[in-house]
């Protein structure tokens, strides 16, 4: 029984120490306007109206780079640096267009600050991509 225990535990890390192995790293982009849209490495990325919080708003991603057209899974969380926002993944989904949506919020933030990360997850078959865009907010 911890003979088996032991093999267990060993192939948790195991698959833990590969995933952090195998996570790309963020592509770290500032984005001035995200209501007027950025590009950012072969992707457009926009709002349809400047966020609020706790206010729906349509996030939108268009590929501009023939290389990203073979994603699978494109998903969306927001965040401040130094603050636990909650869980907030949002899963964007493909349109005919070959436009991803979303509807999001953005979380509550208490001390009633404007900058704003967005960590965008890219995955395509084994490729995957991460952006982390900064923005912010009227309030």
């Amino acid at each position: 029984m911890k003979g088996m225990l032991l093999r267990c535990m060993s192939v948790m890390i195991a698959a833990l120490l590969l995933g952090a192995c195998t996570r790309s790293p963020e592509i770290v982009q500032n984005c001035a306007d995200i209501a007027a849209g950025c590009r950012i490495d072969g992707l457009y990325i926009s709002a349809s109206q400047p966020p609020q919080i706790l206010k729906p708003f349509e996030l939108r991603m268009e590929i501009e780079n023939p290389a990203l057209a073979g994603l699978e899974e494109v998903h969306a969380s927001f965040g401040m640096e130094g603050m636990e926002m909650g869980l907030n993944r949002y899963r964007l989904i493909k349109n005919p267009d070959g436009i991803w949506l979303a509807q999001v919020n953005l979380p509550a933030c208490v001390r009633g600050r404007a900058d704003w990360t967005m960590l965008l997850e890219l995955r395509g078959g084994v490729r995957s991509q991460r952006y982390l865009v900064g923005f912010q907010t009227n309030s």
